[in-house]
């Protein structure tokens, strides 16, 4: 992974969280007193404090997806929006420079199937459909629509792995061509 992955802090946060509630369980089953003092688990069962630190890591877990999602969505918004700049630099100048505008204002309010659709010429559509799936449970995670079925659940390595691809290919893809000085031909 590249040092800019934009998802990278979200992730490290998620796993120091995943490593905490490890502590935690082991420190609630050896009941070591000086830390748990002034927590919840004083006076606790050993299966109720169990339950309450597994259930806290599984929020940690849906809400680590929604984050690397939100942030992943954000990537891929603001790379839409300077490419807008390659449309004001068309012709006629007054009709590309309007048009670069409306893109980039506008683009912030397509819905975001259709966005990962535009990059289906040059990326992987399976990986466009992995990100969707992803997608469909980060919304599901954040309407807890209980009227449908739970979509297929993503871990947030999953996310992570899957996000961070199509990050990079987009990178990669749409990396603006260094133009070759007619010198070094």
């Amino acid at each position: 992974m590249s040092s800019d992955n934009p998802l990278e802090p979200v992730y490290k946060a998620f796993e120091v969280a995943r490593d905490s509630f490890r502590v935690a369980i082991r420190t609630v089953r050896e009941q070591h007193e000086p830390f748990i003092r002034r927590t919840q688990f004083v006076g606790a069962t050993l299966e109720e404090a169990e339950t309450a630190l597994e259930e806290a890591s599984r929020q940690a877990s849906d809400l680590a997806v929604l984050a690397l999602f939100a942030t992943f969505e954000r990537f891929v918004i603001e790379h839409l929006q300077a490419a807008n700049e390659r449309l004001a630099t068309g012709h006629p100048e007054e009709y590309s420079r309007k048009l670069a505008e409306k893109f980039k204002a506008e683009v912030e309010y397509w819905r975001f199937d259709d966005i990962l659709d535009l990059f289906k010429p040059e990326v992987d559509t399976n990986l466009i459909g992995q990100v969707k799936q992803i997608k469909r449970y980060r919304d599901w995670i954040a309407h807890r629509n209980t009227d449908r079925a739970v979509p297929t659940q993503a871990t947030p390595a999953t996310a992570f792995e899957v996000l961070s691809k199509l990050i990079e290919e987009i990178r990669e893809i749409h990396a603006v061509p260094v133009p070759v000085p007619a010198s070094v031909l």
